[in-house]
């Protein structure tokens, strides 16, 4: 039997977004939430995967990353800066968030 790996998605504190939790996406499927300064960890197959998170229209960019048996792969969420960067809300909804590997 191969060895699972793990994925965990950390939330930044941001007052922007703070009551809602964020939509974890792995392969386009839904597979749990992370709330404002929590973390989801889940457990994945080894191979080639899409992350990416949503919250209603807005999201982040995907990131492709490939995982080992045994690896356990970090990121880091939050909302994509503060009131200066609002506009994205409606005119980059595909970057309203961010998503990176820590």
């Amino acid at each position: 039997m191969a060895e699972i790996a793990h994925v965990t998605v950390e939330r930044i504190h941001h007052y922007r977004d703070t009551v809602r939790a964020y939509q974890v996406r792995i392969d386009g499927d839904a597979v749990g939430k992370v709330k404002d300064e929590k973390e989801l960890t889940l457990e994945v197959a080894p191979g080639t995967h899409h992350l990416r998170v949503r919250l209603m229209w807005l999201q982040s960019p995907s990131i492709e990353f490939t995982i080992q048996e045994g690896e356990h792969l970090r990121f880091r969420t939050g909302p994509n800066g503060g009131i200066l960067q609002a506009w994205r809300i409606y005119f980059a909804p595909q970057t309203a968030m961010f998503l990176e590997a820590v």
